[in-house]
């Protein structure tokens, strides 16, 4: 078993209508809508479960002190330990006065005082996570909300909290169903809504257990992809933070209102140095993550203080389309590019991360990032203008770190592209926009949708989806052979030549990408076949 532990921010207007999931429509419950990935801090990576109204009184203050609250981050979250697991006769929680003078409402009035949104946790289970997990406070049985979810967020909302995050160690020890517990709480926050006019923001908390991107868009505005960034204790690590950056590449799933949440940051807690902190950042904000801060405020450094609220990388983190960058090249295994599309037009942010041992250069192609002509650079942690550059920009990036830059050009680049067939008039398509290894693709309507948005990189791939790339399945070089989307990895069963005479064929097995049998209907696989001139192997990008 393993737990997590996570963000909390958001609030505002209801949403209703429809939200996108895997490219299909998905009636949406009303959940709290934001216009872009909260900002904020949480109580958890530095004090656990030992906290009060003393403490985050003083965060709070720290945040407007700091220049945070001028910089944009709104949400101050009460994590685990605000609550034992005591209830009354009735069943309400009871927490304890002499540590939350006054009860939460106190505390929730304190944060709204200072113009800041309050947000408070609790687990799906019936017991929760400091009662598996006891860190230096244990909570007694009882300490989730199972059996009490309209009772609980009724209360939350009455108290004045504007977000609610619901951990799931409860959850997993009870084998309860992530999907459909998750649809009962957001049913009971909608409710305590429509009594209260209090809208609050719920973060599903069950660290990509069942797939929440899948799911979760249609009941939340924010979703864990994985387990936690840091255990209690541990000391920071960019180990860490890559492997929840990775797993939470499902950008599908994203839109305005809607976030794939890697964990909140570990920027500025003790061990990490400036360096790690920029690259941290960088990743958050090229994804669209949530920022929520974790270090303690009132003691961070300036130099953490100053990455933290740098404008140029929150307004990467905070542009209005809301999407999520993926990978578009990768011309040496660990030396990849990310790209992130902003509104404007022409505009791109870019990463360019180093995940090998030695400082290495590496390339942004223009081509590779949707753009045509020249464009301009600016490296967004040095406040410089680099200039314009005809085809590309490289930059030499120490081991272990990324430069983050914007580029401004014009639109017309091979990123974002979908594949239409000559014969059928459909496009080649993920199913279900799934990102699992072997998947075979298909030709599906036209839709407009990510999972039929393929980029042509320098590298001769096609990639979708953020970093997987089109794949001969097992190197396959013989009629019939599969073709899938697998982990991007250089070889050349993953390398296509898109020819003037409208066909794609395979580098390595020099055979057409063809849809099977003749195929023109929905679901069509898409195979490797002889090039035979048949419109069932001519292909359009467009």
């Amino acid at each position: 078993m393993f737990r997590t532990r996570s963000v909390l921010a958001l609030t505002v207007a209801l949403v209703a209508g429809l939200v996108m999931v895997a490219g299909q429509p998905h009636p949406a419950a009303a959940v709290a809508f934001i216009p872009a990935p909260p900002l904020g801090w949480d109580s958890w990576n530095t004090f656990a479960a030992r906290i009060n109204a003393s403490v985050i009184r003083q965060q709070t203050d720290a945040m407007v002190s700091s220049g945070m609250k001028d910089a944009g981050y709104q949400y101050v979250n009460i994590d685990e330990g605000w609550w034992q697991g005591t209830r009354d006769g009735a069943g309400n929680i009871v927490v304890d006065t002499n540590e939350w003078p006054g009860g939460m409402s106190a505390i929730a009035d304190y944060i709204h005082s200072k113009g800041l949104k309050a947000g408070i946790y609790t687990d799906a289970g019936r017991d929760g996570c400091g009662f598996y997990f006891p860190t230096g406070r244990p909570a007694a049985p009882g300490s989730g909300s199972e059996g009490h979810y309209d009772q609980d967020f009724l209360q939350f909302s009455r108290w004045g909290f504007d977000y609610v995050k619901v951990d799931w160690c409860g959850g997993d020890a009870e084998g309860l169903n992530p999907r459909t517990t998750f649809q009962s709480i957001s049913a009971a926050i909608d409710r305590a809504t429509a009594q209260t006019g209090r809208p609050m923001v719920l973060s599903v908390t069950e660290w990509g257990i069942q797939s929440p991107w899948d799911w979760a868009p249609a009941i939340s505005s924010l979703w864990r992809t994985s387990g936690d960034i840091i255990f209690f204790g541990e000391s920071p690590s960019m180990a860490r933070v890559l492997a929840n950056f990775d797993a939470a590449q499902h950008p599908a799933a994203q839109s305005p209102g809607h976030y794939n949440d890697p964990d909140m940051l570990i920027a500025g807690m003790p061990g990490f140095s400036d360096a790690q902190n920029r690259t941290h950042l960088s990743l958050w904000a090229i994804s669209a993550a949530p920022l929520i801060a974790g270090n303690n405020l009132a003691t961070m450094s300036a130099n953490t203080r100053a990455i933290l609220t740098n404008r140029e990388m929150l307004a990467i983190n905070q542009d209005s389309l809301g999407r999520q960058g993926v990978k578009v090249a990768e011309d040496q295994s660990g030396l990849q590019v990310y790209s992130k599309v902003l509104s404007g037009s022409g505009r791109r942010a870019v990463v360019l991360l180093n995940r090998t041992g030695s400082t290495a250069s590496i390339t942004a192609r223009w081509s590779s990032l949707g753009l045509t002509g020249s464009a301009s650079v600016r490296d967004v942690w040095a406040a410089a203008d680099r200039g314009s550059f005809a085809t590309g920009f490289t930059a030499s990036v120490p081991a272990g770190q990324a430069v983050l830059l914007t580029v401004a050009g014009t639109d017309g680049g091979s990123q974002g592209r979908q594949i239409v067939g000559g014969q059928s008039g459909r496009c080649v398509d993920v199913p279900n926009s799934t990102t699992t290894n072997g998947t075979q693709v298909q030709l599906w309507d036209c839709s407009g949708q990510p999972n039929q948005s393929w980029t042509a990189t320098a590298s001769r791939q096609l990639t979708v989806l953020g970093g997987k790339c089109l794949d001969a399945f097992n190197r396959g070089t013989t009629n019939g052979t599969a073709v899938v989307i697998w982990d991007c990895n250089g070889q050349t069963n993953q390398q296509w030549s898109i020819n003037s005479n409208g066909t794609i064929t395979g580098v390595q097995s020099n055979l057409c990408l063809d849809a099977n049998g003749r195929g023109t209907a929905n679901g069509t696989k898409l195979i490797l076949w002889a090039c035979n001139g048949q419109t069932n192997q001519q292909w359009t990008l467009r």
